[in-house]
């Protein structure tokens, strides 16, 4: 059998490619990783409790703390049975337990609805609830603050479900 180098170029094509072909289509390893056949659904999670549509600002909460003389300002969020207190305490105090106590205790006085009380001097807390307080007063749009008020409430107070 004669082969000239024309036909070797085209026999070392052709056993090339039927290799290609023949490898691709054998059957896969074991250790190939599997695809998910059930499809995936995306959620959004929300925190069970903590997710709040509706804020009343406690002006009277507020006022009753600010007479104890333990904080410069006071700003009181309430909602359904929930209250948060933004406080600037006097002379850099240092929020305690007993603090925490005397303005949960103002703040029920004010809401015997209220169940339970949230105190923070967290500074970014502190500017927040204010900004929303004046924006109130001011009567501009409050609009995504239930979304923001949500978020910090969450991170500041992750308990407070």
């Amino acid at each position: 059998m004669v082969i000239n180098k024309g036909s070797q170029k085209f026999l070392i094509v052709t056993v090339a490619a039927m290799s290609i072909l023949i490898s691709g289509c054998s059957t896969p390893k074991a250790n190939n990783v599997k695809q998910q056949s059930t499809p995936i659904k995306q959620q959004q999670v929300q925190q069970p409790g903590n997710t709040e549509s509706r804020i009343q600002i406690a002006n009277e909460a507020a006022a009753k703390i600010t007479e104890l003389g333990i904080a410069k300002q006071v700003n009181v969020l309430v909602t359904k049975r929930k209250a948060y207190v933004a406080a600037v305490l006097n002379n850099n105090q240092q929020i305690t337990r007993d603090v925490e106590e005397k303005i949960a205790n103002q703040v029920r006085a004010t809401d015997p609805n209220i169940q339970n009380v949230y105190v923070s001097t967290n500074p970014d807390l502190v500017n927040r609830f204010n900004t929303y307080v004046m924006d109130v007063k001011e009567g501009r749009p409050v609009t995504g603050f239930i979304d923001q008020f949500n978020e910090i409430v969450y991170r500041i107070f992750p308990n407070s479900r």
